[in-house]
């Protein structure tokens, strides 16, 4: 039962972090800085500014791994992986969603948030750190709620990479 469970989080995990999370049209965007240091220690921080936030990850993806993996599954595809490094964090404010679900039921797409980090081959040196940008219901209170997971997960990601706002 706790295999099914851990499975079906897995399945989970990876369907939201490749889908658009987008809701009721609009293209999906990101938000991305790139900063020079250690894969480790800034993923480090991601994590330590969600949690500085009060907020609690509910899971922790690697991308780089699974692609790594899976690779030979991937017919047509380059064996190796653009990644050194590739792993997200999901997490959610309750009150930014029941304040954007209370707008309209629709935007329960907006969670979980994902920020991710990644290193790749052509720059080892470099680590991104970014977010998906959310699209609410095109609403007043929809947008309200939305610029406010905006500003959160652009905080998130200002602390991780050490910027300013």
């Amino acid at each position: 039962m706790k295999l099914n469970s851990t499975l079906a989080n897995i399945a989970l995990a990876a369907a939201i972090f490749a889908a658009p999370a987008t809701v009721l049209g609009g293209e999906p965007a990101t938000t991305i800085k790139t900063v020079t240091g250690d894969f480790d220690d800034v993923f480090g921080d991601l994590q330590d500014a969600v949690i500085n936030r009060g907020l609690v990850i509910d899971y922790v993806g690697d991308v780089g791994k699974m692609l790594e993996r899976t690779a030979d599954a991937a017919k047509g595809s380059d064996a190796k992986a653009p990644y050194l490094n590739a792993r997200y964090l999901q997490f959610c404010s309750a009150v930014l969603t029941h304040e954007a679900v209370g707008a309209d039921v629709h935007n329960i797409a907006m969670c979980p948030y994902v920020v991710f980090a990644y290193q790749t081959r052509a720059k080892p040196g470099e680590v991104s750190v970014g977010y998906r940008q959310i699209t609410l219901a095109p609403a007043a209170p929809s947008q309200a709620a939305q610029a406010k997971v905006h500003a959160l997960l652009q905080a998130v990601v200002n602390e991780a990479v050490g910027a300013n706002p």
